[in-house]
């Protein structure tokens, strides 16, 4: 599937970009939305994290009854760790969007990204809030993805076009995210509006389907943030016939195909990251112990810091496998950078390391541990983890 790393208008969805004076940086984009003509059918998926900010509490009640009419997203302040306060804060962000459009406020979800434990200004917001509704166009949608960036250095967008139901579709996309992805999305907000007239429980279960390979299999530096959300929002103004189930199907893998267009662009754009690096491990003794041995590697720091050195250090590899819990035989396994194998029968192939360690200066290479004792198989994204990474986020709040 053709999948492009642009923003193609959307039948059915405005969108905006302002700045609202939420980050301290003057002009800074930091206010979106994205507003639907009418109400439109949604769903949505959310952090697991126990610290759950304010704006996500409210969002993943109002997704239950499957119809979203907008969303206002702030970049420079999560409103995370607020308290009642925080809570107020976002619901009457909502109120002021659902004035602006005229909509209901339960249509309205909210969604914020930045430091944890402050709240930004509602008279500020509310002041952005009316310049972008003055300022919602068909092809705004690059600037709602600069304005939701945090340490991201740029937009991360796609989308895809299909005949599906006599006409024709477009999925598009949008996303942020650079630190804090693990191990199920990210510091990360992720949107994706379609055309397509398709009911709720439809998208659901497409947004179900997408997940486990793109958002779910990514990681920068194995922590977990407290306001990830994707939504999946179709306007139905494409006016297509009813899906059958092998439309629904295609329909499914473009959702998905988007999805990790825009996963992956996050780890190409995570802080401080030189390397992207695709941990594929296979033959496990099922896809739970591939996924377990997967993420250990990929959020191991000494792995991640031989990533950024170009060292093929077999030892922190296997090191992490075997502390992942999956069940491992060390004298049965094979690992391969790139196409180079570098251990095998239980011991290093010396001769391969010179080799291996020229493919890990590439900026992306593959890490593939066969662990010959199954069917099971994972793969997930990582970076290396840098000096700038540190940098960044020992000076985040400061």
């Amino acid at each position: 599937m053709n999948v492009q790393p642009n923003a193609r208008p959307v039948a059915g969805f405005r969108f905006a970009g302002v700045g609202a004076g939420i980050k301290q940086a003057t002009g800074a984009l930091d206010l979106g939305l994205i507003v639907a003509d009418r109400p439109a059918a949604a769903a949505a998926v959310f952090t697991t994290n126990r610290v759950m900010a304010a704006p996500v509490r409210i969002a993943r009640e109002r997704i239950r009854r499957g119809r979203l009419q907008a969303v206002a997203a702030n970049s420079g302040c999560a409103n995370c760790f607020t308290g009642k306060a925080g809570l107020k804060l976002a619901a009457d962000s909502c109120a002021a969007l659902a004035r602006e459009i005229g909509c209901a406020p339960e249509l309205v979800a909210p969604c914020s990204t930045g430091v944890i434990g402050h709240r930004y200004d509602l008279e500020k917001y509310r002041e952005g809030v009316h310049r972008a509704a003055d300022s919602l166009g068909r092809d705004g949608l690059p600037d709602f993805a600069r304005a939701i960036m945090t340490t991201d250095t740029r937009p991360k967008l796609a989308s895809v076009s299909l005949r599906l139901g006599g006409a024709e579709l477009t999925i598009a996309g949008a996303a942020k995210g650079a630190g804090m992805i693990a191990p199920r999305m990210a510091t990360l907000l992720g949107f994706i509006m379609t055309d397509a007239g398709v009911p709720a429980p439809a998208l659901r279960s497409a947004l179900r389907s997408a997940m486990p390979a793109s958002f779910n299999a990514i990681t920068i530096d194995g922590d977990m943030s407290t306001n990830d959300t994707v939504i999946l929002m179709a306007s139905g103004a494409a006016g297509n016939r009813a899906l059958n189930r092998r439309e629904l199907q295609l329909f499914e893998d473009a959702i998905a195909a988007v999805a990790r267009s825009l996963a992956r662009d996050l780890i190409h754009d995570g802080e401080g990251a030189t390397k992207l690096v695709t941990i594929e491990v296979r033959g496990a003794r099922s896809a739970a112990h591939a996924l377990k041995a997967a993420r250990q590697i990929a959020n191991s720091p000494l792995v991640k810091t031989a990533f950024f050195g170009c060292d093929p250090n077999v030892g922190r590899i296997i090191g992490a496998a075997g502390a992942s819990g999956a069940a491992l035989d060390p004298d049965r396994l094979e690992l391969y950078v790139g196409g180079v194998k570098i251990a095998a029968h239980g011991a290093l192939v010396v001769d391969a390391l010179p080799e291996a360690a020229a493919v890990m200066r590439q900026r992306e290479f593959a890490i593939r541990l066969d662990l010959k004792l199954g069917k099971g198989s994972a793969v997930i994204l990582t970076t290396d983890l840098s000096l700038d990474y540190v940098r960044i986020n020992a000076e985040y709040t400061t």
